[in-house]
């Protein structure tokens, strides 16, 4: 489950801005793929969700 900007942003404090963040990317067969487009899907926005946080990260 995704966690609204507006409620994740409230919640971040510097501490958390000060931490490093590491994305852990895994090579998914063709089979897999295609057997779990739903999960394929939820993956996709994990990576949008965590690029549209990068600038509240940065401060800018």
């Amino acid at each position: 489950m995704l966690i609204s900007s507006n409620i994740a942003d409230e919640r971040l404090t510097t501490a958390h801005r000060a931490k490093l963040a590491y994305v852990y990317v895994r090579q998914s067969s063709v089979n897999q793929v295609r057997q779990h487009q739903e999960s394929t899907e939820l993956q996709y926005r994990l990576v949008d969700r965590a690029i549209g946080l990068v600038p509240t990260f940065l401060g800018t």
